[in-house]
């Protein structure tokens, strides 16, 4: 059986409505989507005290990958699994996770930390537009490494 092709991959015009869920589909955000919608209530889901110390990472084949700030936490957490597993398949209706693994990540830097000395501040519509830029890169990790580098680096050579 042949499948029509729709007018947004004919290039032609079409509505909102009926082009997204095929670019949504194409570019295979739906486990995107699913992260961020839990990355959203994620306070909500593990309670204050946990969400400041985690955050969900990605999916894999059934299983919830979570950052741990430090291994005493990934120690005490693997005690509360069982719980956690079910508070968050509560809000992940459409694919419950049927495991959770643990994995050490260091924290974000403040964004209200004081610049070092010596260091010029960033403007801030430079880099506004450079993160823009970097969206498009598919790995957060490398997005954020890339980001932290031009951070740097603007802050050594802003002009006064």
């Amino acid at each position: 059986m042949k499948k029509t092709r729709t007018g947004y991959e004919q290039g032609q015009p079409t509505t909102m409505d009926r082009a997204l869920p095929e670019v949504f589909a194409t570019k295979q955000w739906g486990a995107q989507w699913r992260l961020f919608r839990l990355l959203g209530k994620w306070p909500e889901v593990v309670g204050a005290e946990v969400a400041q110390l985690t955050y969900p990472a990605f999916f894999r084949r059934g299983t919830l990958c979570i950052f741990v700030q430090n291994s005493a936490w990934m120690h005490h957490l693997q005690y509360v699994k069982a719980e956690l597993v079910t508070r968050i398949n509560q809000h992940l209706e459409d694919q419950p996770i049927t495991d959770i693994r643990w994995q050490l990540h260091a924290p974000a830097p403040s964004p209200s930390a004081p610049p070092l000395p010596g260091l010029r501040e960033i403007d801030p519509h430079r880099e506004h537009s450079f993160c823009q830029m970097t969206e498009a890169i598919a790995n957060r990790e490398c997005r954020e490494a890339l980001q932290r580098l031009w951070r740097s680096f603007a802050a050594h050579n802003e002009t006064e």
